[in-house]
């Protein structure tokens, strides 16, 4: 198994508990719409943020341009976050990229998530962005 999978698992796990232990005070409301869904972002550093993102828009990365929570850049593969909450991916590692975590009820946890950002959706769901470091994560 790929370094890089497991650093991603082990992400995960880290986003699972700030989640879980974040307190209320912690929460910024963004955004005006019917739907809410919740986004946590964990920094290179270790510091994390909880967003409770309004909208009526339908996928996740329509709602983050929205609030301009996120900076994109189109490439081949689609859609790369290149900066999330004014934090850019390092411009000397250029394997570095924001990896995306949905909280699935059923398994009670955050899990990778497995579509594009563009296709994943917005209303009611549970989200952890947090930056792999493209030094740390060789093969």
């Amino acid at each position: 198994m790929k370094i890089r999978h497991w650093l991603a698992i082990l992400l995960a796990f880290g986003l699972l508990f700030s989640v879980g232990f974040a307190q209320e005070s912690l929460w910024t409301d963004l955004g005006d719409g019917q739907e809410e869904m919740t986004l946590v972002v964990v920094f290179p550093d270790l510091t994390t943020k909880g967003y409770r993102i309004h909208s009526d828009q339908p996928d996740l990365l329509t709602a983050l341009l929205e609030v301009e929570l996120v900076t994109v850049q189109e490439t081949e593969e689609g859609v790369r976050l290149i900066m999330v909450d004014g934090c850019a991916l390092p411009e000397d590692q250029p394997d570095a990229y924001w990896f995306i975590t949905v909280y699935d009820a059923e398994q009670d946890s955050l899990i990778p998530a497995t579509l594009p950002i563009d296709q994943l959706p917005f209303a009611g769901q549970t989200y952890a962005l947090g930056m792999i470091n493209g030094e740390t994560a060789h093969e």
